[in-house]
């Protein structure tokens, strides 16, 4: 018996491996799809189709078409990817460009290869672009360029979501146009929100971001959570050369001019003074341009703030006030405001109609004397 409970709980937990492994998978990497036709229009069934990477060097594992001339490639990483075509008896096409992002259902349509020796190569270089086909969410991606070059003034990566259409807002908290609940934030597929705050746990440095999604609405299952914005973030990866960066983004109050309120009251600018120091490496594991099949990307930032200066103030009850007599009283702007509405009139206590308003001998926003007497 104990054998068999023993053998139970191992087919158990392999099976919910093998169920779990493909619903993360299903985040941070995606889906490519596509057909072979000939000239004429007809399915070529056994064609080979291969997916390399750009910046690696990798290729997927090779896919063959089916009878009716489609392919798949799951679980492709995010990158951008050559496809190859190779059939006996046609030419072999070459497709470069192919941008992929993480939990992209991408459907590339139909690759057309003409009759003629396998030696022979058809490069594509102007070609409609992929569109996504296979699913009906409404996305938008930050690619890696956009990523290093927007400027992003808290350096938070959650921050790239406000230029996406459909998202209002600033800062660390956008939101969807029309609501739709709170955010969920990811890293690679794993959710980095904290469960006590619902605010994000994690931020990692821009540098280390490669591409940063946002789904807004009509997203598959897989994205659960929240009912509102995805965020999800996928990290670098070394490439098959070695390559770095080093960036200093700096914040400083003596660029700036003083606030309006301070210029009124005689204040002097609050002190900030904020620096974004960091540097990233990456690259092969191995002979660079090689055939390598492991790569490293290393990224670290400092961050000293210095501040202060600001100046607090507080409003305090006049002489007046504090005796009960409100018709001195002024608002924010100065303009005189000493309407203040009695509980006890029905009506309306204005500038306009201070019929409801306090008043004491005729005078508004003044409060009748009480006298309190202590009983014998």
């Amino acid at each position: 018996m104990q054998v068999r409970r023993r053998r139970t709980l191992m087919a158990a937990a392999m099976i919910a491996c093998a169920i779990a492994v493909p619903a993360s998978a299903q985040i941070t990497t995606a889906t490519v799809s596509g057909s072979v036709r000939d000239t004429t229009g007809g399915a070529l069934p056994g064609a080979v189709v291969t997916l390399t990477s750009e910046t690696r060097g990798t290729k997927l594992a090779d896919t063959v078409t089916n009878t009716n001339g489609d392919f798949v490639f799951p679980n492709v990483t995010a990158d951008t990817y050559v496809v190859q075509v190779t059939l006996d008896g046609f030419k072999t096409l070459k497709r470069s460009g192919i941008k992929v992002s993480p939990g992209d259902r991408m459907v590339m349509g139909t690759l057309t290869i003409e009759v003629g020796a396998l030696a022979e190569t058809v490069l594509v270089t102007a070609e409609s672009p992929v569109v996504q086909l296979g699913s009906g969410e409404r996305s938008f991606t930050v690619t890696t360029e956009a990523v290093q070059n927007l400027p992003i003034s808290n350096r938070s990566f959650v921050q790239l979501a406000t230029i996406a259409p459909g998202v209002a807002g600033t800062g660390t908290n956008p939101a969807r146009i029309g609501g739709g609940g709170a955010n969920n934030v990811m890293m690679d597929g794993i959710s980095t929100m904290d469960t006590g705050s619902n605010s994000v746990l994690l931020q990692m440095n821009v540098e280390s971001i490669a591409e940063v999604k946002i789904l807004t609405s009509g997203y598959q299952a897989e994205y659960g959570r929240s009912s509102g914005l995805q965020i999800t973030a996928v990290t670098k990866s070394g490439t098959n050369r070695f390559r770095g960066s080093l960036y200093d983004v700096m914040r400083k109050s003596d660029w700036n001019a003083n606030s309006k309120t301070n210029t009124l009251n005689g204040d002097p600018k609050a002190v900030l003074n904020e620096k974004d120091l960091g540097y990233s490496i990456g690259g092969p594991i191995g002979k660079p341009g090689g055939q390598n099949k492991l790569f490293f990307f290393y990224s670290h930032e400092y961050a000293p703030r210095t501040g202060g200066g600001d100046v607090q103030r507080f409003r305090m009850p006049t002489v007046l006030e504090r005796a009960g007599d409100f018709s001195q009283t002024t608002d924010n702007n100065g303009a005189p405001f000493p309407y203040i509405k009695d509980p006890l009139i029905a009506g309306t206590c204005s500038a306009t109609n201070q019929m409801a308003c306090f008043q004491s001998g005729g005078i508004v926003g003044g409060f009748p004397l009480i006298v309190c007497t202590r009983p014998a």
